[in-house]
């Protein structure tokens, strides 16, 4: 079964594609992603979606034109001017992310205080853990609790943690429901606090199942994710706001100057009904601010903070990290699959249309997330879609497309070496090189080569004396260790015809010294066919002749079949030289033009000249039995009459 190329590639696929699933199981089971990349695609989520902001909250900021009104560290006096200023305007709530840990060193101005907030009646104070926190059930307990000072804290309606916790990046992306004291009093979270004081919501009777904190409501109950440590995703609605302007830009939360509040240049609008966060924002003196997922290079104050957390609450809108991990698995799964079925298909194309899927799935996701955080009000938790976690797909692409390609190759060398029994390794690789050229077509081009045919003497007599399978192993015997020698001497298989073999130098591959070359292997040839017929084998002899001459090579047939031949007269000749009484029995027989070519350490017969047909002069010709060091293995005698008869198709005409 695994002999089979498609059968192995498909079990690939089936493997590559179970493999990411485990592999994506484990990664899941362990959130290996949810600190590092999945956090970065929270941020772009939250960066692209569009909510529009409702007119619910009012930032007013404690800046730099208010403590030019009154001094820094503000007069505890600054913030009763405030809520005097605020009371006639009917805010909604008031939630102050202001320290009053300490009394003032004027009494007086605490009660002042005091008195405003009671006054007020919908005032929220800041509190906060400290010290190094322990998780408990859903929550963390803190050794310390910072609380304002209780003339302060009796006065108001409340107090909330405003305790921050970047991620490991530095950004701020979810906000505490609720922390625990050391005696393990529950304080709820100051945006908490303020919303559920807006709509007003039954936090008293907030219940939690496993990973959903409740609060019941008039309008909606609010349905919130929270987890391990008592946190909450925050939904950033805007991004930082710019310096305390008019709040004509929707864009942004409205921010106004605390200094404008008290003396009465604010809009009513901006403060009637609306849930209004004072604290640090454009503050000199105070750099109270944090990167956040929208923030991009910029970073957000502390109190506009608390305001994105109020509206999550305020408009039903949580995101959570990431998608449940069936939902994420089965995502994984389908996008790896098609991914690896478009690779096995189209290999490198399908690679790139995968990673078009890929970048086709992770534009929907973010617009299927930025759809479901549309509206006023939103329905509950949002999963932001586990990107970082189905990304992964593409490495298992990369790992099917690399064994593809090194199993082609692999099939490629096996073509090659299989292809190379039919024609020879050169020819072999002419043709694909011309074929990955696109210049494989019939034709061909004028080259010099030297020609060897090659003839066994006695064949029909041999034939008739043994079975045919028995002479075709003889043949395929001695044909096997000629084409031993010819590739030892650089010579190209041509084509086997029958009981006769032909052989080039110079095509296609250019030879130096071809027509010396050509001598020496086919003297070379008859020493290994003697000493084989001398260890037991049949009595099988070649003569051989060769030429040295211009011919046409190159690809001969039709455009569905053809074959690399070389044409011409050159080839004729030595064609003609392969007659019985010229390349008599074990001898090597070659033209003058190749006599020419071997230089002075030759011994050769002079066997006169041969007629060729299409030859207005005779050919003349020689026996070689000696070329530097090699030598025939039985010499012939010259012959008694010089051969002079015409020779037509190998054989002497009479």
């Amino acid at each position: 079964m695994f002999r089979k190329r498609h059968t192995r590639q498909r079990l690939a696929v089936a493997a590559l594609a179970a493999l990411a699933l485990v592999v994506g199981a484990l990664l899941l089971q362990f959130e290996l992603f949810d600190t590092t990349l999945q956090s970065v695609v929270y941020d772009k989520a939250i960066a692209v979606s569009n909510t529009t902001l409702r007119d619910q909250v009012t930032i007013v900021a404690l800046d730099d034109a208010t403590v030019d009104q009154y001094r820094y560290p503000l007069p505890h006096q600054a913030y009763t001017d405030l809520l005097r200023a605020l009371k006639p305007q009917s805010p909604s709530v008031i939630a102050f992310d202001v320290a009053f840990y300490d009394a003032a060193q004027n009494t007086d101005e605490d009660r002042n205080l005091a008195a405003a907030i009671r006054d007020a009646g919908n005032v929220l104070l800041a509190m906060q853990g400290s010290g190094i926190a322990t998780i408990g059930d859903h929550t963390e307990r803190y050794p310390v609790v910072l609380l304002p000072i209780p003339v302060l804290r009796d006065a108001a309606a409340g107090v909330g943690a405003v305790n921050i916790h970047p991620d490991p990046d530095g950004r701020v992306r979810y906000s505490q429901l609720l922390i625990e004291g050391p005696d393990g009093t529950t304080y709820y979270s100051l945006p908490l606090l303020a919303a559920a004081r807006k709509v007003r919501a039954e936090l008293p009777n907030a219940s939690r199942t496993a990973d959903v904190f409740t609060v019941p409501a008039p309008l909606g109950k609010r349905v919130m994710p929270i987890d391990r440590r008592g946190g909450m995703s925050i939904y950033y609605a805007a991004p930082p706001a710019p310096a305390p302007s008019a709040c004509a830009d929707k864009s942004y939360f409205c921010v106004v100057s605390m200094r404008d509040v008290i003396n009465g240049t604010v809009s009513r609008d901006l403060i009637t009904g609306r849930a209004i966060f004072v604290g640090a924002h454009s503050l000199s003196a105070v750099p109270d601010s944090y990167p956040v997922p929208n923030s991009g290079a910029d970073k957000m104050f502390g109190v506009e903070i608390w305001a994105n957390a109020a509206q999550s609450i305020l408009t039903n809108r949580y995101p959570v990290l990431k998608q449940s991990d069936a939902a994420t698995l089965v995502q994984l799964f389908v996008v790896t699959l098609v991914g690896l079925l478009l690779v096995l298909r189209w290999r490198l194309y399908g690679f790139m249309g995968a990673l078009v899927l890929l970048v086709v799935y992770v534009t929907g996701a973010y617009v299927l997330f930025s759809i479901q955080t549309e509206g006023l009000i939103g329905a509950g938790p949002v999963e932001v879609p586990s990107i970082a976690y189905v990304i992964p797909a593409a490495f298992w692409w990369i790992i099917l497309l690399g064994y593809l390609l090194a199993e082609e190759q692999i099939t490629v060398a096996r073509t090659r070496s299989t292809f190379g029994r039919f024609v020879t390794p050169s020819i072999a690789r002419t043709i694909i090189d011309r074929e990955e050229a696109g210049k494989l077509a019939l034709g061909g081009e004028e080259k010099r080569v030297t020609v060897l045919f090659g003839d066994i003497r006695g064949f029909t007599t041999i034939s008739e004396g043994l079975a045919p399978g028995i002479l075709l192993g003889h043949l395929n015997r001695y044909f096997d260790g000629m084409v031993d020698i010819v590739n030892r001497y650089e010579g190209t298989v041509n084509k086997y015809n029958g009981d006769n073999i032909m052989v080039l130098w110079g095509a296609p591959l250019e030879v130096k010294g071809q027509a010396r070359k050509a001598v020496e292997c086919a003297l070379e040839m008859q020493r290994w066919i003697v000493s084989e017929r001398e260890k037991g084998g049949p009595d099988v002899s070649f003569g051989f002749g060769i030429n040295t001459g211009p011919v046409v090579a190159g690809f001969l047939g039709a455009k569905g079949r053809m074959e690399y031949t070389v044409i011409g007269d050159s080839a004729n000749v030595a064609s003609r030289l392969t007659a019985a009484d010229i390349a008599r029995r074990d001898q090597v027989v070659v033209s003058g033009e190749t006599l020419a070519e071997l230089g002075d350490d030759v011994e050769a017969v002079d066997l006169g000249a041969v007629s060729v047909k299409g030859r207005a002069e005779a050919v003349p010709c020689w026996q070689i039995n000696r070329l530097g060091g090699v030598a025939t293995p039985k010499p012939a005698p010259a012959p008694e009459i010089p051969v002079r008869r015409p020779v037509v198709a190998g054989y002497r005409r009479a």
